[in-house]
């Protein structure tokens, strides 16, 4: 462990950065949706982007960190819209952090906030490692029987509002939404966040309908919750049954009846109905973030196709018990062998929904739930990637809504989410083309962290400490992760 620490010290050092870095003659994936530019250079001044042009054209500035890039293609640094224990006081700076980077994800949502965000941000400034940026939700905001232990429960609108101004107070970056809220504390969140203009994200209430909770101003919709509803010819009698799937979601036993209701949704998809509904997001700016890599494990977490075992030593043995539990955080229970085979349907179904959404032009955020049973830090980013392609979008497009669509949906795409001039030098140098194979995100070569370059080797130390850090880690985590 010393020996790891001490090597990792020297590669990452301050000391070892130039204060000019060049990539020559790279192909460049810019993430605006241009076609790939080939043979170019990139100057990077301090942490930002000084130069970009055809590599006959770019001096190099004297004494600078010069990079081959011949064969090799240059993105944009990605972002996890969705993940968990990022900011977690026990174990977030050195559990997760080097996994993220090592996999080129150099942005993160976090979606369980700590109390007190600007707290978090003092202590976090004295962290002397590369950490990828963070913004941080508020703590969970639910109804009156919090489905997780450690939520603020809020029962009436007095409490609701009162909860927004506390942790708007408090620095969260948005306010972070649960599913058992009720009606009257749902709409007083949304008048109070627009009063103090704050945003707020999360899950669509069991007691509102999708289009309701866009109307409202909700930003962005996680996992899809609610949408098949919104576009079936049958969603009053559906949504009459969310009462039922309160009683019996995946967080309190068997997940088997909120299967059925959304096959029996997407079996009524009804066209028309579908169209006017994504117009609205996209009149009203609503997001979709829908989690395909949590939603993938939980429709088959009862076999073992997914799973990526090989991962597993980057997870600790107290948290790998948790997924690998006979209820495996209450997912299993009560699951008959029906209600897994109506799970492994319904997935793709989710599917065809985020691609019939992205060709109306709805807003998609790439984003994982990572801390979920066989959901990966880092590594499960360029598992959604490659879902978001297997649902149409084209590969430039599944890249945006880890890039270019996460800095617009946190309102810093004048600095971050593409290869341009003036931007934030956050970059992944890669070995092969992710617009001819978006698995080709994982051929990392290198990581540029606001200008700071980390070679293959440093990225492999990284993840050599971080397994290191997982066998090591003791302290149990301060919750759950969670949908």
């Amino acid at each position: 462990m010393r020996v790891v620490c001490a090597l990792l010290s020297i590669l990452l050092s301050p000391l070892a950065w130039s204060q000019s870095l060049v990539i020559q003659r790279v192909t460049v994936i810019d993430a605006t949706g241009k076609p790939a530019q080939p043979d170019m250079t990139v100057v990077v001044e301090q942490d930002r982007i000084a130069a970009i042009g055809p590599s006959t054209k770019v001096t190099v500035p004297a004494g600078a960190q010069v990079v081959d890039g011949r064969g090799k293609f240059l993105i944009p640094g990605l972002w996890d819209m969705h993940v968990h224990v990022f900011a977690a006081p026990a174990g977030g700076l050195t559990l997760t952090y080097p996994l993220y980077l090592a996999n080129g994800v150099v942005g993160v949502r976090e979606m369980w906030g700590p109390e007190d965000a600007n707290a978090w941000r003092a202590q976090h400034s004295k962290y002397d490692k590369p950490s990828p940026t963070g913004y941080l939700a508020s703590p969970i905001i639910d109804g009156a029987n919090p489905v997780w232990p450690g939520s603020v429960s809020v029962t009436n609108a007095a409490q609701a509002r009162a909860a927004v101004d506390r942790y708007k107070a408090n620095g969260a970056d948005f306010i972070k939404l649960y599913a058992a809220l009720s009606r009257e504390s749902y709409f007083a969140i949304a008048d109070e966040a627009r009063k103090l203009r704050i945003p707020f994200v999360g899950h669509v209430p069991d007691a509102i309908r999708v289009e309701e909770a866009s109307d409202a101003g909700q930003k962005s919709m996680e996992h899809l919750f609610g949408v098949a509803l919104g576009a079936s010819r049958e969603e009053d009698s559906l949504f009459a049954q969310q009462e039922i799937s309160t009683n019996f979601n995946w967080h309190k036993g068997s997940e088997g009846p909120v299967y059925r209701k959304y096959l029996r949704a997407e079996a009524t998809y009804d066209p028309s109905k579908a169209k006017a509904l994504f117009a609205r997001f996209v009149k009203n700016g609503t997001w979709q973030c829908p989690t395909l890599t949590v939603n993938l494990s939980y429709a088959f977490v009862d076999g073992p196709k997914f799973k990526h075992e090989e991962r597993l030593k980057y997870i600790p043995q107290l948290i790998q018990r948790r997924w690998k539990g006979p209820d495996t955080d209450s997912i299993s229970k009560g699951m008959t062998p029906a209600d897994w085979a109506d799970a492994h349907r319904e997935f793709p179904e989710e599917l065809k929904l985020v691609g019939r959404m992205y060709r109306a032009g709805v807003g998609i955020l790439a984003g994982t739930d990572a801390g979920n049973p066989f959901v990966y830090w880092g590594f499960s980013l360029h598992d959604e990637l490659a879902l978001l392609v297997d649902a149409g979008l084209p590969p430039m497009a599944a890249l945006q809504a880890a890039t270019i669509s996460a800095a617009r949906f946190m309102g810093v795409a004048d600095r971050r989410g593409t290869v341009e001039v003036g931007k934030v030098a956050d970059l992944v140098l890669l070995d092969r083309d992710p617009l001819a194979d978006i698995h080709n995100t994982t051929s990392i070569r290198a990581v540029v962290l606001g200008g700071k370059f980390m070679s293959r080797t440093s990225l492999d130390v990284m993840l050599a400490e971080a397994a290191v850090v997982a066998a090591n880690f003791a302290p149990s985590l301060p919750r759950p992760a969670t949908k």
